[in-house]
Parts: C-alpha cells; sequence; structure tokens
C-alpha cells in the first residue's frame, strides 16, 4: 500500500519538477540565444517555472512523510 500511495504522489512531484526545471531554464536561454523571425518566451514563464518547480517539491517532501 506503501508503493502505490508514494507512487500515485511521487508520479505528478516528478512531472512538475521537470517542468519547472525546464521552463526556468529555456526562458533565460530564449532571451540569450535570439533566432530571427522567433520571439523570446515572457519573462512570466520563468516565474510559473519556480512555482512548478516548488510545487513539486513540497509534493515530494509530502511523498517522503506520507509513504516513506
Amino acid at each position: 500500500m506503501q508503493a502505490l500511495i508514494g507512487s500515485l504522489i511521487g508520479v505528478p512531484a516528478t512531472i512538475l519538477i521537470a517542468g519547472g526545471l525546464g521552463l526556468s531554464l529555456v526562458t533565460p536561454y530564449t532571451h540569450v540565444v535570439r533566432r530571427p523571425g522567433r520571439t523570446p518566451i515572457r519573462w512570466r514563464h520563468l516565474a510559473l517555472g519556480v512555482v512548478l518547480l516548488a510545487l513539486g517539491v513540497l509534493l515530494l517532501e509530502v511523498e517522503i512523510l506520507v509513504a516513506g
């Protein structure tokens, strides 16, 4: 039962962490490396990435506390 609860909480936490890191790293990259004809990602996506990363870490902590 602990494994089931751990996987139900851990998989979304991993997805949130990966998405948050992706947005947090891609946003500054698009501003540094500019391509003709493409607009860079807006800076508010960096804030969204940080929020997703924080939620993923928080959910991972909950998973550690609940499932061990």
